[in-house]
């Protein structure tokens, strides 16, 4: 597309000058930011002419003479190919960071990484969202793709890493005891079952549905947690004991289902028309406790600005265990957690339980 055309008082003006108050102002071609130039004429043709040289995209002319210069973009092409598969992230966490990625691309890809200051990229993290959570995500995406960049040679220093690190306060409520009874209470019993299956075990809610018969042998229940197979490779192997078992053999009803966690449909579907992750018609489905948690939560009358998920049974069985006497570094190991630190996460917000310890013969007389 061809500039739009000058009026006759501008020809010969550097593009993106123009008059302000007297003098002039640049317009950032990239960005839109328009800073004021002041009123010396020459300068401020001289100076647009030069920033249009640095920063228009494909300035043929002025590559010949320096060289192509490499932009975020491709910082971020870098890390796509390099980076992204041997970080083997879940399904969904692959979507969420492919979001963040492509936001990041759409927002200063076009910049050339030489370019990107500390205070650009503050202001790229501080404008792309209001949420402190989210700001935090952003900055830690831009600083491994700015850190794909030092590492080939592009620049010296990742500026990211000088920016604010945001803090984010959790905001989900805590899943009492009383809430856990009076939501059971509510729920159906395939629901139940899915409950108590995870206060016992600790497993997430995909964890939970996936659970089949056939993975039950030898005594333990064998789990290759979803969130984490091919990243940190953790694998349960956890020992059915009298709770446990007593869940699994309610399980085994009139309903033929190879899943632990089952009910029948409310409808039957021809087999071309189900959800395309649902592998037979009794299969539950992750969004489906979802749902039917929220309305027994509901109907048990536990409301709030943020109520307590179904997620959250893993944090009260955690606590529960806890209290019990087991050792933080047990609990860590069955929710498959690779450090003490993501399990004490888990655990604020619960009380703590009273440890008992003693004193040992060190005073010297």
């Amino acid at each position: 597309m061809s500039p739009r055309k000058r009026s006759a008082g501008r020809q010969g003006w550097p593009d993106n000058l123009y008059p302000n108050k007297g003098g002039f102002k640049y317009r950032h071609p990239v960005t839109k930011r328009e800073t004021f130039m002041g009123r010396d004429q020459a300068k401020a043709f001289a100076a647009a002419k030069k920033l249009n040289a640095m920063l228009l995209p494909g300035n043929d002319l002025v590559d010949k003479v320096i060289g192509s210069r490499e932009t975020v973009a491709d910082a971020i092409a870098v890390f796509r190919r390099d980076d992204v598969p041997g970080r083997n992230w879940a399904p969904k966490t692959a979507e969420v960071y492919e979001s963040v990625i492509r936001r990041t691309e759409a927002g200063i890809g076009s910049r050339p990484v030489e370019e990107v200051t500390v205070k650009d990229c503050a202001e790229f993290i501080r404008g792309v969202t209001e949420s402190d959570r989210a700001r935090q995500q952003f900055r830690l995406v831009l600083g491994w793709i700015m850190a794909c960049a030092v590492q080939e040679g592009w620049i010296d220093t990742n500026p990211v890493l000088a920016t604010r690190r945001f803090q984010h306060e959790r905001k989900r409520a805590r899943l009492t005891k009383e809430a856990y009874s009076a939501i059971w209470e509510k729920a159906e019993p395939w629901l139940r079952l899915a409950m108590d299956l995870s206060l016992v075990t600790l497993l997430r809610r995909e964890d939970v549905v996936s659970l089949k018969f056939s993975d039950v042998r030898d005594g333990f229940l064998w789990v290759v947690p979803q969130k984490t197979e091919g990243s940190t490779l953790v694998k349960l192997k956890i020992r059915i004991g009298d709770e446990l078992s007593t869940l699994l053999a309610q399980a085994r009803d009139t309903v033929l289902s190879p899943y632990v966690v089952h009910r029948l449909p409310d409808r039957a579907r021809p087999s071309n028309k189900r959800a395309a992750a649902r592998q037979h018609h009794t299969q539950v489905m992750p969004e489906q406790v979802t749902r039917a948690f929220l309305d027994a939560r509901e109907a048990a009358g536990i409301k709030g600005d943020n109520p307590p998920s179904f997620h959250e049974i893993r944090s009260l069985g955690g606590a529960l265990l806890s209290e019990s006497g087991w050792a933080i570094e047990q609990v860590q190991g069955l929710m498959g957690h690779s450090s003490t630190s993501m399990t004490e996460h888990y655990l604020e917000g619960h009380d703590t339980p009273w440890q008992e310890v003693q004193t040992g013969s060190v005073l010297v007389r």
